[in-house]
């Protein structure tokens, strides 16, 4: 017996900040997904290889009674989320074995139980939702869901670090900026399905925490965007990648076209979505 499912990566902050005296932040998924299996197996190894994700099991089960199931599951992921850049990767794993062990032991999704447990392994995205949510993904006490996603373009800049969340958020790290009056802007894009305004909420947001999280590749990227008739800027989650927004698509292909003729930079286009699955 075994059960499949496929879950996205997220792209960004669209808002990351001090909102009402607390960190949080709000991300959105995009159409790079990550695909994991879990089988019955008299000897599973492969799990092994993807140590969060093989604890999770351990943790789910034993918090469903099902303890006595671990040592017979196995799990195979293949992911083509970029690893340690900040989109996710982890988190999507953690998800798909989540929408998996549902599949196998008949159980209704529980978003709560979901949040509890991927901060038990690390601190985690808010993309596990099914609409745009504000979320405190430190300890996940707080969330706040502002309406549905929409589709935009974005034209990604890849550095060449990797960043480990849990290390990263363990850090003494400066305080995020300020940020209630781009969470009132932000509401009112989702509202209105307003490129701009989302546009414009993002790239302040990853200006303002430069301090915490520093690009030192930002201005190249804010030139290119200029250059093509980007909307916007967004950098991803504790991570290593920028994104330019574009709504038109003629203008995005444009883009593409003229990033990839750089030098020194990874570039490839994603599509955000409009809804998990």
């Amino acid at each position: 017996m075994e059960f499949t499912t496929k879950y996205p990566g997220s792209f960004g902050e669209v808002l990351q900040g001090r909102v009402q005296n607390r960190d949080v932040l709000l991300s959105c998924p995009v159409n790079v997904y990550t695909n994991v299996k879990i089988s019955e197996s008299t000897s599973p190894s492969d799990k092994f290889k993807w140590q969060k994700a093989a604890k999770f099991l351990d943790n789910i089960l034993t918090k469903w009674d099902y303890k006595n199931y671990v040592d017979d599951l196995d799990i195979q992921i293949c992911s083509h989320i970029p690893y340690g850049k900040g989109m996710a990767s982890s988190t999507a794993d953690l998800c798909g074995v989540y929408s998996c062990l549902l599949k196998m032991f008949k159980k209704e999704f529980n978003e709560q139980e979901l949040i509890e447990q991927c901060i038990k392994i690390e601190p985690t995205d808010s993309i596990i939702f099914n609409e745009a949510t504000l979320f405190d993904y430190k300890k996940g006490l707080y969330k706040e869901k502002i309406g549905p996603y929409f589709k935009y373009n974005l034209l990604a800049f890849e550095g060449e670090n990797i960043v480990d969340t849990v290390e990263f958020n363990s850090k003494k790290l400066p305080d995020l900026s300020n940020a209630d009056d781009l969470f009132e802007i932000l509401k009112e894009a989702v509202q209105e399905k307003s490129l701009e305004k989302l546009s414009y909420v993002s790239t302040e947001s990853i200006i303002r925490n430069q301090k915490r999280l520093y690009y030192d590749w930002i201005k190249d990227v804010i030139s290119i965007k200029n250059e093509t008739c980007g909307l916007g800027i967004i950098g991803a989650h504790s991570g290593n990648v920028l994104g330019i927004i574009y709504e038109d698509d003629d203008k995005f292909d444009y883009a593409v076209k003229f990033a990839k003729k750089l030098n020194g930079y990874k570039i490839y286009p994603v599509k955000t979505l409009d809804k998990i699955f």
